[in-house]
């Protein structure tokens, strides 16, 4: 009698099981806030680290604000409760500043430029689920990061702190112009730059052991023209593209955005402390040499990388296309559409060579009554039991494909007629031995198989396969679970 269970019944969890699942969402908490503030704390060493190695002297102008990028990504990893941490550590961050300036309300002007910091990670995390959801997959996609993730909320958070700086009078107002592209410049950076080196490091996390001495060949090289440039030879700056545009070729995404930032980081950060070939008596004039470098070396590294990469995933997704198009999905083995043309290339071989080869026709007796006594499911374990039990007797050499329903074939290259019917007969031993245990009971199942070999001669490969399903026929008809062998000639064709 079969039990009837009503499907709308559910269990109630005993105590012990609702304190597990308890102290598991208390330890899920936990771990996301212990990740939020390490995030915050990350963003404050940033902007501390930004406000010391990338400022301009005399003007204090920062050229990059990698901030701006980590307050994306705490918001896309956390939403909105990230906005409040970002306030917070950017208000910790600029405020000894604000306060050295000695002006009237620095809490006040240095709350509203934080809150600003804040917006710009919010909106910069919208416009990247609104224009980007699946992130930057594409080379094309650098266009709509450039323009929406990076410079839109950039603009706004940049408009609003200029505005509130000069108000302030923190800043003249004949400054703000300057000190508002500036802001645009280096908050879009941060962006650039922090962004797909998380993304990637998030697509694959580890580092390849094969790309170690690549990435160490290459880091020397670079710091290398780094040293030379900011040593008296500035020309070596331009070499650092065609290194790392070399690369994009040959490691993995997480490993270029890695080398990618850490190379601009350091040119900007040298250029900061009044090295390098980026200085010139107009500051602007300097500071625009600088940015035109370094945005051009990350969006043309970036494309690259990212072209590379889609056209990996392209050349995958074809081979997988491939082999599932030639290999059968139930047994694994090839199909007949992949094991025709291995025929006809060891019939043209062996002919040229003047070397035998044997092929073998195989099916399972009384197939069709598995299925309709034990069912489908039934039928297709048998078929993969079948198919295995097959490869465990043959040579590596040898190859075996499923050529529809219960029909396989084998090809024995360089191998007469009577070696193949040996280990035929193995399998057709083993096959009557050894039941097949399926989901549902327990089938015996035996097999008829028919083998011929090539040994020269005007005959085809299609002339070869009709002798092989004449043997396997007659296999059959001498009463099943044998089998029958003989070597194809012309007169048998």
């Amino acid at each position: 009698m079969l039990e009837i269970t009503n499907p709308l019944k559910t269990e109630t969890p005993s105590p012990g099981e609702r304190e597990g699942k308890s102290q598991a969402i208390v330890r899920t908490r936990l771990t996301e806030l212990c990740l939020m503030l390490l995030a915050m704390a990350l963003y404050y060493l940033a902007a501390r680290t930004g406000m010391q190695l990338f400022a301009l002297k005399p003007s204090n102008i920062t050229l990059l604000w990698l901030a701006s990028g980590i307050g994306m990504v705490m918001c896309m990893r956390h939403g909105l409760m990230a906005v409040p941490l970002i306030i917070l550590a950017s208000f910790l961050a600029n405020y000894p500043g604000m306060a050295a300036a000695k002006l009237a309300s620095p809490v006040l002007y240095t709350l509203v430029s934080a809150t600003a910091d804040g917006m710009a990670g919010l909106v910069a995390m919208l416009m990247m689920h609104l224009s980007l959801r699946e992130g930057l997959r594409k080379s094309t996609d650098l266009l709509q990061f450039g323009l929406k993730v990076c410079l839109l909320p950039t603009v706004l958070s940049s408009t609003i702190i200029s505005l509130n700086l000069a108000v302030g009078g923190y800043i003249r107002w004949d400054e703000a112009g300057d000190f508002f592209r500036m802001l645009v410049l280096a908050d879009s950076l941060g962006i650039l730059l922090i962004y797909p080196l998380y993304q990637a490091w998030c697509d694959e996390p580890r580092i390849r052991r094969s790309e170690t001495a690549k990435l160490i060949l290459t880091s020397l090289g670079i710091a290398t023209l780094l040293l030379l440039a900011f040593r008296g030879h500035p020309g070596f700056i331009y070499f650092i593209l065609p290194v790392l545009l070399l690369m994009a070729f040959y490691v993995s995404m997480n490993l270029i955005t890695l080398v990618l930032t850490i190379s601009m980081v350091a040119i900007i950060a040298m250029t900061g402390q009044q090295l390098g070939p980026f200085q010139s008596a107009s500051l602007v004039e300097a500071n625009f040499m600088l940015i035109c470098f370094v945005c051009t070396t990350t969006f043309t590294i970036l494309a690259m990388a990212l072209h590379n990469r889609q056209l990996q995933s392209i050349e995958i997704a074809r081979q997988e296309w491939q082999q599932a198009a030639q290999v059968d999905v139930l047994t694994g083995l090839n199909n007949r559409a992949a094991f025709l043309p291995m025929l006809t290339e060891e019939h043209l071989r062996a002919k040229r060579m003047g070397r035998p080869y044997a092929l073998a026709l195989l099916d399972i007796d009384h197939f069709k009554k598995v299925n309709d006594v034990y069912g489908h499911q039934a039928g297709d374990e048998v078929l993969a039991f079948f198919a295995s039990l097959m490869q465990a007797n043959i040579r590596g050499i040898d190859k075996a494909a499923r050529l529809g329903g219960d029909e396989f074939v084998i090809l024995f290259p360089e191998s007469g007629a009577k070696d193949a019917a040996a280990a035929m007969e193995r399998l057709r031993q083993r096959l009557e031995a050894s039941p097949v245990q399926t989901s549902l009971s327990q089938i015996c199942i035996t097999s008829s198989i028919g083998i011929t070999e090539y040994q020269g001669g005007d005959v085809t490969a299609e002339m070869v396969r009709t002798r092989a399903d004449q043997l396997l026929y007659a296999a059959k008809h001498a009463g099943r679970n044998q089998v029958m062998f003989d070597a194809v000639t012309d007169e048998a064709g």
